[in-house]
């Protein structure tokens, strides 16, 4: 029968006073930037003159890591372990010490464990004493964490990232002032930040290191033991301490825990069933409903326009999320969620690349009231179908999970990349209808923009042709794998987009040719163009004394043109370099907004381009999305180079939105913009950069036809009116689902 860890304590009442200091035992084990980061947390949050840190060095550590402390500092004490003994017998020094020699040098101590890669915040330790001190019987407390298992918030159980929005302090904040001190029992604690009570420790002894080695599930074994002895565990509900997780055992982590279990189930043959118990239950799931009130909006289901039912919950699947991932489609994808979280559950299915975890890992962010999921791949696994995102059997059971989880309406794929061809699959067998929102040309070309790597224009797909482009597997036997698993790509892709019950582009070009290529000109594909959320804003005034140099000048000189997106070769930056290469800086300047790590060889040819001086060139970096209208408005004018294809050109239409003009490569659907209609703006061939050399010399002679351009530039559709438009498509598949 398992332990009940919520029954009453028969455990005698202790009168003797709470001691007044704490050791903070830090076991440090390479991850030198993670324990960094934890160090400067803990000194601007803790009194040291009251307190003391002792700081357990597992082995040789990295330079960076003995700088850190190299300051001597009071109330810090260095202890070594002249090779890695593992977290367990790190711990156990520390704890040891602070019971033997280290008492001699004051009054006994409590103690907090606390891993090297954890964050803490303001007034956590004075709240953790309270917490301790709350009931005689209380042996250890944790507060809350974004990963930390049973106490994970926001959601249960799950790695988490901070709730899109907040920052730790804010997020922590939020904690506290919600908090209602109810210290609800536990039927463990978790390691990431852990109070012991001296008195529990002097009880009952130190940590099992035969059984436990280098680390995982040693405090559960230790918190059963105080179980059984009468004591109590705790969450403090009022706490909030940052962990990053998986920096000191990173991908062997899986391996631990499974050996961790083994260790517990032979010691104590109640303990899983007690932690089921615990899950099963989850008592302290209105405390984290609390906890997180008002991140979860008040939802209203949308009323139909058309008459039909609309769907209540939907489940979107794209291959990334901001702020990790910010290109076009996930942009798009996440203004969409965003709206729709305000009448209905919304759930999405994400990838994330993080080298500290493995394929099956994910990371949970609430973001605007919406559940994200970011599975973790970094394209690292040797089977190549799996790599190349054909078909994986974790990524096949992990988005099953979240279908049957989530229990959605619909599904809504706006890319497949970075997951597997396969997963639509999963919510067909479950009687889920799909969108299928097709976002570029990846369904038929794994550069996804016909392109070929010597930045040559494609005719369309071919076995051979692809395979020579961009090999799928570079093992032995490749020449004959790769148009094999190229078959195998098409086959699986061109199913998940033939079977959904809907499908979607966003403009005419990205429709036709997806037809041509695929050689079925009646494949059914709806044009749906996409909004622009900087079109749903009132365009920012520009603040002449704030940022003198993008204000209305009487000379106009320099023109600031600029380029925004990924720094790679499709996005064409290397065609603006060489139109703007030996221009007077004086004149005009050509802002560079990307990062240039995303392809660092790349962006040292654009540079290269420029010359030793750089002259016209001025690499900005990334901005905050939400500068995004100030930085295009202060823009004379916007280049979109693009020398692979454009599905849309959504970075052309939020200059515009901004009200700021565009010269856009004359390709894909960006030749669709009205720029010579209307005359608000100019194409150019990306293939001859001195054609658009000849418009910004041009401009420079005659600078009144940007005024000319700015006037006539139309009104760009927003994302309230796009919503209503997918809103419309999702009641019309529900309709047909109903009749059939």
């Amino acid at each position: 029968m398992a332990l009940d860890w919520a029954a009453p304590s028969d455990r005698p009442h202790d009168d003797r006073g709470a001691p007044e200091r704490i050791d903070i035992v830090i076991p440090v084990y390479q991850a030198p930037e993670a324990f960094a980061r934890c160090w400067a947390a803990l000194l601007a949050h803790t009194d040291l003159s009251r307190h003391r840190a002792l700081l357990v060095l597992d082995g040789p550590q990295p330079a960076a890591t003995e700088g850190l402390l190299e300051e001597q500092i009071s109330g810090v004490e260095i202890l070594r372990n002249p090779e890695r003994r593992g977290f367990v017998a790190s711990v156990n020094l520390g704890m040891k010490w602070g019971m033997t020699w280290g008492m001699a040098r004051g009054p006994e101590r409590d103690v907090v464990l606390l891993n090297s890669d954890a964050i803490v915040t303001a007034g956590w330790l004075d709240k953790l004493r309270a917490a301790a001190y709350s009931s005689p019987e209380i042996a250890t407390v944790t507060p809350f964490s974004n990963t930390a298992t049973i106490c994970s918030l926001p959601r249960f159980l799950a790695a988490n990232a901070l709730p899109a929005g907040e920052t730790l302090e804010s997020f922590a904040r939020r904690i506290e002032e919600r908090s209602a001190r109810v210290y609800p029992r536990l039927p463990t604690g978790v390691g990431v930040c852990l109070f012991l009570k001296r008195r529990a420790l002097s009880e009952l002894g130190l940590f099992d290191e035969r059984a436990f080695g280098l680390g995982y599930g040693e405090e559960s074994e230790w918190c059963q033991r105080a179980l059984k002895a009468g004591w109590r565990h705790v969450l403090d509900d009022a706490t909030f301490v940052y962990h990053e997780g998986h920096q000191s055992f990173g991908t062997t982590r899986v391996a631990r825990v499974r050996g961790a279990h083994r260790a517990l189930a032979k010691l104590h043959p109640d303990y899983l069933a007690t932690i089921a118990r615990f899950v099963r239950e989850d008592p302290i799931a209105p405390i984290r409903e609390r906890a997180l009130a008002g991140l979860v909006p008040d939802r209203t289901l949308k009323r139909s326009s058309i008459g039909k039912r609309p769907p209540e919950r939907i489940v979107h699947l794209v291959h990334g999320w901001p702020p990790w991932s910010v290109a076009g489609t996930e942009m798009y994808a996440a203004w969409l969620v965003r709206r729709q979280t305000a009448h209905r559950a919304v759930s999405v299915y994400a990838r994330i690349a993080d080298p500290a975890r493995s394929l099956g890992d994910a990371i949970e962010l609430l973001d605007a009231g919406a559940r994200v999921r970011l599975m973790v791949n970094n394209f690292v696994q040797r089977d190549p179908r799996s790599r190349n995102a054909l078909s994986d059997d974790t990524l096949d059971r992990d988005f099953a999970r979240f279908l049957d989880e989530e229990r959605p309406d619909l599904l809504h794929v706006h890319h497949l990349a970075g997951h597997a061809a396969t997963l639509p699959r999963e919510a067909r067998r479950r009687g889920i209808p799909v969108l299928y929102q097709v976002q570029d040309w990846w369904t038929v070309c794994s550069r996804a923009n016909l392109l070929d790597r010597n930045r040559h224009a494609c005719s369309g797909p071919g076995l051979g042709k692809c395979s020579r482009c961009l090999p799928l597997t570079r093992l032995p036997g490749a020449a004959l794998l790769n148009p094999l698993l190229y078959a195998e790509r098409g086959r699986l892709l061109r199913g998940a987009l033939r079977t959904a019950d809907v499908r979607v582009a966003g403009s005419q070009f990205l429709a036709d040719s997806l037809r041509a290529l695929l050689g079925e000109p009646d494949l059914p594909i709806e044009v749906v163009p996409y909004g622009v959320a900087l079109a749903d804003a009132p365009r920012p005034e520009l603040d002449p004394e704030r940022d003198p140099a993008r204000a209305v000048r009487a000379d106009r000189f320099p023109l600031r043109f600029g380029f925004l997106g990924s720094i790679l070769p499709h996005k064409g930056l290397h065609v603006a370099a060489q139109a703007f290469a030996g221009l007077d800086p004086d004149r005009v300047r050509l802002e560079i907004h990307g990062d240039p790590a995303a392809a660092p060889p790349y962006a040292e040819e654009v540079r290269r381009i420029g010359g030793a001086a750089l002259a016209p060139f001025e690499w900005r970096g990334r901005f905050a999305e939400e500068d995004k209208a100030a930085v295009l408005s202060g823009l004379d004018a916007v280049i979109v180079p693009s020398v692979g294809l454009e599905s849309f050109g959504l970075a052309a239409r939020e200059a515009m939105a901004a009200g700021t003009p565009v010269l856009a490569a004359r390709r894909g659907a960006l030749a669709e913009l009205p720029l010579e209609a209307l005359d608000c703006g100019a194409f150019f061939d990306p293939d001859h950069p001195k054609e658009l050399r000849g418009w910004i010399e041009r401009l420079l002679a005659e600078p009144e036809i940007l005024d000319g351009w700015r006037a006539r530039l139309p009104e760009v559709t927003g994302m309230d009116e796009h919503s209503e438009a997918i809103e419309a498509i999702y009641e019309r598949i529900l309709a047909r689902k109903g009749t059939d």
